[in-house]
Parts: C-alpha cells; sequence; structure tokens
C-alpha cells in the first residue's frame, strides 16, 4: 500500500541540508562509541524548507552516552547553528532504545528516518526490530470513541446548550482522532499533529470528496447556532464512513461500530460460555470489567461463579441501558439465538 508523503508547495531545500550534513559528518564522528548516526525530520521525510532544521540522533552505547552526561560533548546538543545552518541534535542510549516500545509517533518518525552512519549495522538492527510492529485495524476504536465523544456527546451538550463558540472548540477536538483512525485504515503509523492533515491527503484510501470533507470539517462560517449543528453533521459523516470501513476490514458483528468491539466481545464470551469461574475468567478479563456496563447489568456472581443471565437479556429496553451500552447488548440479542 502506498505510503503518505509531503506534497508542500516552495522550495525544497531537502538536498541542499542532506549536502550539508554529510560536509559535517566528521563533527558527529567526534562523538566516542558512536553506534550509529539517523537523519530524522523533515528532511528524511522528503522537503524543507528555510524553516527547517536538519535533526541528527547520534545513537551512543550505554557507557559512553551516560559518560557524556558530565562531559562536553564534540558539538552543542539540541537547536544549535553550524556554519549558519540549524540543527537539532540529539543523543540516545543504543541499548536502551533497544530495549523499549516504541510509540505509534516514534514508529511514524523512525520509518521516514535514514541511517547515514552505521558502522556495525546496528541501526539496521534497530530499524528491523523495531518496524517490525503493524498497524492493527481495531486499534482505530479508540481513536473513533475519542472522536465521537467530542463531536457527539460533548458536541450535543453544546448544541443545547447554545454555546457555538465552545461547541466548536469541542467539535475541534475531534479531528486528529478522526484522522488518525483514516491512517489506520491504510495500515500505516499515524504522523505528528504537524503532519496530520497534509499527509492525509495522500493515503492510498481516502473517503470520496476527502477534500470538500475536510475544509467543512475545518471551516467556521459564522457564529449562528446552525452553523454548528451543519459542521456537527459533516463530523458525523465522515465518523461514519470510516466506522463503517473498519467495520468491514474486521468483520465486526452486524449492529455494533468499532469503538464497541472489545466490549462486544468480552460480553460475547460470557454469553456463550454462560457460566466461567473467577479464575478463569481473570486470564482474559480483569474482575473490575464486571462492574460496568452492560456485563454489569447481565451477570450474577454466585460464590466464584460468574453466571451470564440470559432472561435479563431478553428483557433488556433502551430504559434500562445508556444507548451506548444498550446498542451492545441488543446487537448480542439480534445476533445470537438463545
Amino acid at each position: 500500500m502506498k505510503r503518505p508523503y509531503v506534497q508542500a508547495k516552495g522550495i525544497n531545500r531537502s538536498m541542499e541540508l542532506k549536502k550539508e550534513l554529510n560536509n559535517h559528518l566528521q563533527l558527529f564522528l567526534q562523538f566516542k562509541d558512536i553506534a550509529g548516526i539517523m537523519l530524522n525530520g523533515g528532511i528524511s521525510r522528503g522537503f524543507a524548507d528555510s524553516l527547517s532544521e536538519i535533526d541528527v540522533v547520534i545513537f551512543l552505547h550505554k557507557e559512553q552516552f551516560y559518560t557524556y552526561k558530565n562531559e562536553i560533548t564534540p558539538t552543542a546538543l539540541g537547536i544549535t547553528k553550524i556554519d549558519h545552518y540549524l540543527y537539532d541534535i540529539k543523543l540516545c542510549c543504543y541499548e536502551e532504545e533497544m530495549e523499549r516500545t516504541y510509540e505509534q509517533l516514534e514508529l511514524w518518525d523512525l520509518s521516514y528516518a535514514q541511517i547515514i552512519y552505521d558502522p556495525n549495522e546496528e541501526l539496521k538492527q534497530l530499524f528491523e526490530e523495531k518496524l517490525k510492529t503493524t498497524v492493527e485495524y481495531t486499534s482505530a476504536g479508540g481513536y473513533l470513541f475519542d472522536a465521537w465523544w467530542h463531536y457527539r456527546l460533548a458536541g450535543d451538550i453544546w448544541i443545547t446548550r447554545m454555546d457555538t463558540a465552545q461547541g466548536h472548540f469541542i467539535l475541534n477536538a475531534a479531528i486528529a482522532p478522526l484522522l488518525s483512525a483514516l491512517f489506520i485504515i491504510n495500515k500505516v503509523y499515524i504522523p505528528h499533529e504537524k503532519w496530520l492533515i497534509h499527509m492525509s491527503r495522500s493515503l492510498a484510501w481516502r473517503p470520496n470528496d476527502y477534500e470538500r470533507q475536510l475544509e467543512q470539517l475545518i471551516c467556521i462560517k459564522d457564529s449562528s447556532l446552525q452553523c454548528l449543528i451543519d459542521r456537527q453533521l459533516v463530523f458525523h459523516q465522515l465518523w461514519t464512513e470510516l466506522d463503517a470501513k473498519l467495520c468491514e476490514l474486521t468483520v465486526c458483528p452486524a449492529g455494533i461500530n468499532l469503538m464497541h468491539l472489545s466490549s462486544y466481545q468480552s460480553l460475547y464470551s460470557l454469553y456463550e460460555q454462560g457460566e466461567i469461574s473467577r479464575k478463569d475468567w481473570s486470564m482474559h478479563h480483569s474482575i473490575d470489567e464486571l462492574n460496568y456496563d452492560p456485563l454489569n447489568k447481565l451477570i450474577k456472581l454466585n460464590g466464584d461463579t460468574i453466571s451470564f443471565q440470559y432472561d435479563l437479556l431478553n428483557s433488556l429496553t433502551e430504559d434500562d441501558l445508556y444507548s451506548w451500552f444498550y446498542q451492545i447488548a441488543d446487537a448480542l440479542r439480534q445476533n445470537t439465538k438463545y
């Protein structure tokens, strides 16, 4: 699948800045016990302009890394100028980087980074190890819930209370998680928010008329309540389209959204077994999970045994549960034949 790329306008100076870095590589090689040197940031993604710095990460072996905590380094760290060019220089402990788990944003950055010095192929090993982490469709559930909470739950509140400024502000908070779900659909790492909208335009799969949708997401035409209502509808339309695509990709059971999937699976597991011991349940779930709806309304604890209450499932009405939880329980009822 084609990965997103930079399409920024203006003069691209990336080749000039790469040449400048190569001209000063010997300066960085003055550091002791180097595992490798990496170029990341905008230049590694293929675009740099007058506002870009040269982002350099120097990986040192552990003993020397901590030795530099009490010594002066061969060049300044952080933001610094070298021969009139702006650099951002960072030191990392190679062994600690190999051990720790990288978050999505770090994986995105690393996936574009370029190795510029790697005498023993240690950075190659680090890249291969970290970038084995794949993007799972189900991970979009949390982002879709975050977006839904802001544009729908909080959005409805401020529409009802007729505070349009607060309403638009809360809708804005739904943009990042909504577009994050779009990156997950494309099985690519989620970029920094600085690049989120820009790089989403080059994703292989995008909703129909995506540019128009983007414009409507961010455009506030006036301060009227109707404008807020109309803008919320745009968020809902895009959310629904992304959720439908993800439900198709994950083969979600009928009647639920992706953000319901984990809760639905827990409920379905207990439904199928009928009874399960606390010990067996704890192997895959927390006991605390039973304290929350819809599970709490549908189980009974007898000593050490957790029992599913089939009669309660069949008698549930929309008045018994918050709508979010009722949808999960009702989907289970519709998808089973008890």
